[in-house]
């Protein structure tokens, strides 16, 4: 599986960057691995990538300390832009390409005390609308991709008004799916306060390819969901790996990174065997390449249904 094939081109609007919001009111969806995943994937996509920058905006912080690997600042830049609209600071060059706004605990505390700003005239999608502006001019970002903790509504409501776009993960399970329903009251409450933003779709996490039967029950419970919103579930889904998962987790790396590392584990493992030695396991996953293409063709979807939404909107441009 070669990243490097992606054809990633037009990925800023109207000379801004985009902003993809990945969220569902539910936890332990895949919100942060996808996050981790399609950004990676997206900065190194074709000869020079595209600059990308991840705002890790959940205070458990795992996109930026258990799937990319990075300390951060437990949350404190994005929290000081969120109640004071001080500039954002990122961690830069995380991966080529690639930079982070990183989450932690300093951003429940902003959650916590945010019906206090609102009734003393703070507004926390406008500073983090911004300096959120003013870091893409300035960085040249093409892409920004935020990831959202599972229970805070009013940081939640403030991605959601930020966010040009926003993909939903979710399992099969009734619970993840109940998430899902909460969270599209939210998208539409934020619709009718005057938020712009439009639903990419919804993507099937961690799914058994044989449950068929299972599996289009589900795609027909998430399309009800979806009535009236213009869009569909993503046609490819992200099979389960068990092994990969604790592999991307316990080495900080995404599906993508961990094609090489495998590559690399099975000529180290084959070289100590020709030589007698006894090999030793640093992965548990023998062949992650098919997760790793699950997220490769999700990126090529969402590249595909970006060009389609905005091809009225260069219309009347044009």
């Amino acid at each position: 599986m070669r990243t490097d094939r992606l054809t990633v081109t037009g990925m800023t609007m109207n000379g801004q960057a985009r902003v993809v919001l990945v969220a569902n009111q539910k936890g332990g969806v895949g919100k942060s691995t996808t996050v981790a995943a399609i950004a990676e994937m997206i900065a190194a996509a074709g000869k020079r990538g595209r600059r990308v920058l991840v705002v890790d905006g959940d205070p458990q912080a795992n996109v930026t300390v258990e799937d990319l690997g990075v300390e951060g600042d437990g949350g404190q830049s994005l929290a000081q832009t969120l109640q004071f609209g001080a500039p954002l600071t990122p961690v830069r060059d995380v991966r080529p390409n690639l930079d982070v706004i990183a989450g932690g605990p300093h951003l429940a505390v902003a959650g916590a005390t945010a019906q206090v700003m609102a009734e003393n005239g703070i507004d926390m999608a406008a500073n983090l609308e911004a300096q959120l502006s003013l870091l893409c001019d300035s960085e040249g970002y093409d892409l920004v991709v935020i990831d959202s903790g599972p229970g805070d509504v009013p940081l939640l409501d403030t991605y959601l008004s930020v966010a040009n776009y926003l993909l939903i993960p979710t399992r099969d399970d009734q619970a993840s799916l109940g998430g899902v329903a909460r969270l599209a009251r939210r998208f539409w409450h934020a619709r009718k306060q005057g938020s712009s933003i439009q639903l990419l779709g919804v993507l099937l996490f961690d799914v058994n390819p044989r449950a068929t039967k299972r599996n289009e029950d589900v795609f027909a419970q998430v399309n009800e969901m979806l009535a009236g919103s213009g869009t569909t579930p993503f046609d490819i889904t992200i099979r389960s790996a068990p092994a990969a998962a604790v592999d991307m987790r316990t080495l900080h790396k995404t599906a993508g990174e961990l094609v090489a590392l495998a590559h690399d584990e099975r000529r180290s493992r084959i070289a100590k065997l020709r030589g007698k030695e006894s090999p030793t396991r640093a992965m548990w996953s023998s062949d992650p390449s098919g997760l790793a293409a699950d997220y490769q063709e999700l990126v090529r979807q969402i590249i595909g249904r970006l060009r389609r939404f905005e091809a009225p909107m260069q219309e009347r441009v044009g």
